[in-house]
């Protein structure tokens, strides 16, 4: 029998989200703070903000934060950001410091019932001579799985199947056992890029290349496209954004009663959501 796939896509929506955390944040200018202007879309913009995006299958991601210009150099940026995933209970911490030498950020990710993952970074940002923002980085994330969780969520999934009937269960063991492991190391390369096509309308796009060196042996993509639009209501800015995700995650599995040694998932997600800046 395959792992169980509500399980799968816990694991693997927040393992992605993760490994992604990047798109957040980055920090290099030539130009003093008080003389740079950054767009929205751009990680080093450290205004206050407040968010809330509704995805195709009804959950909410709702963000908060905010940031500080100036504590270390004039054109350092200093950033922090809280989230929450209404449905799934998913909740995340992320903050970030950006000075000449580029961003150097931490991700704090708390996956209900399958994970707990931490994730550091170095991010270099680089400008093509159309305007386009390209901010490459590397990353290294700790995954600690909740096995015990994870097993009771895969015996609830079985409740009422023949399975489950004949007295068969699943143990903390054999959640360890199928994963080969409790925990893993990943290391990751991400590119986000940033596109204003003109001063209302914008283009992001992210993708992310993620594989574990040692614990669970598992691998990673992410590709991710936002087309936003930016507005005004008094003297305010809010950004309409339409986001479109393709996550994918592998993982090399013990093979059992439980998994044929190889587990696959993929999803889609679309969200629309609203950007308000104060």
């Amino acid at each position: 029998m395959g792992m169980n796939k509500t399980l799968l896509s816990l694991i693997s929506a927040g393992v992605i989200s993760a490994v992604c955390s990047t798109s957040v944040f980055a920090n290099e200018s030539q130009e003093s703070q008080h003389d740079q202007e950054y767009h929205d879309a751009d990680p080093r913009n450290s205004n206050f903000r407040a968010a809330v995006f509704a995805s195709d299958a009804g959950e909410l991601k709702l963000l908060a934060g905010g940031g500080a210009s100036g504590l270390t150099s004039d054109i350092s940026q200093t950033i922090g950001f809280a989230e929450y995933y209404t449905q799934s209970n998913n909740a995340r911490v992320r903050a970030a410091h950006f000075d000449r030498f580029g961003g150097a950020y931490m991700d704090l990710y708390r996956l209900d019932e399958a994970a707990g993952m931490y994730t550091a970074g170095y991010m270099l940002p680089l400008e093509s001579d159309d305007g386009t923002l390209f901010f490459p980085s590397l990353n290294y994330t700790y995954i600690d799985f909740k096995t015990a969780d994870l097993s009771e969520l895969a015996n609830s999934s079985m409740a009422g199947s023949p399975l489950s009937v004949s007295g068969f269960s699943v143990s903390d063991a054999d959640i360890q056992q199928t994963l080969k492991g409790n925990d893993a190391h990943l290391g990751s390369v991400n590119l986000y890029a940033v596109h204003p096509w003109n001063e209302t309308h914008f283009s992001v796009f992210n993708v992310n290349l993620g594989s574990s060196y040692s614990g669970v042996d598992m691998q990673v993509a992410n590709i991710m496209w936002v087309q936003g639009i930016k507005t005004h209501v008094a003297d305010k800015t809010i950004n309409i954004m339409l986001e479109v995700k393709y996550d994918a995650m592998k993982l090399q599995t013990e093979q059992s009663n439980l998994s044929d040694g190889e587990e696959r998932s993929e999803e889609v997600t679309v969200s629309v959501g609203v950007d308000y800046r104060f």
